[in-house]
């Protein structure tokens, strides 16, 4: 079963998208303060993980079918590489948990290290054709106007 929102609830989940970043966003560049132990992150990624919410707000706001959606895409999904990449060789290796039994602590955060860093640079991959695609058809559309 497949319901669409109303105008006015997709307005409502792109702000409270928006807000909710905004408020990371404004912790990663330091004016909201957070003491510094109780993060698990440097605060550019937590800034990054904010920016990523306000971007899936500004793209529900302007709407699937707007051009400009294909470019801020791959800008989501380029972060989500960065976030990864960050996670895979940076990561405290006591965070890492779960894994597979039978296995050493060790290997199971090899395992987890290997996973982020493979889907961090899939994203890169994505984000560097959709960012290609977009910039493709904006060119042939500017040649055609000319």
């Amino acid at each position: 079963m497949s319901t669409k929102l109303s105008p006015a609830k997709k307005k409502l989940f792109s702000w409270l998208f928006i807000l909710t970043g905004l408020f990371f966003i404004l912790i990663g560049i330091g004016i909201i303060p957070v003491d510094d132990p109780t993060l698990n992150a440097p605060k550019w990624v937590v800034g990054l993980c904010g920016f990523v919410f306000s971007l899936a707000g500004v793209m529900i706001l302007i709407g699937e079918k707007s051009p400009i959606n294909h470019l801020l895409s791959g800008l989501l999904v380029l972060s989500f590489g960065c976030i990864g990449g960050w996670i895979a060789f940076y990561g405290e290796t006591a965070h890492f948990s779960g894994g597979t039994p039978f296995l050493s602590n060790a290997q199971n955060v090899w395992i987890a290290r290997t996973l982020f860093g493979s889907g961090s640079l899939l994203c890169f991959a994505v984000a560097f054709y959709t960012i290609k695609q977009y910039l493709k058809k904006n060119s042939s559309e500017n040649s055609l106007k000319k």
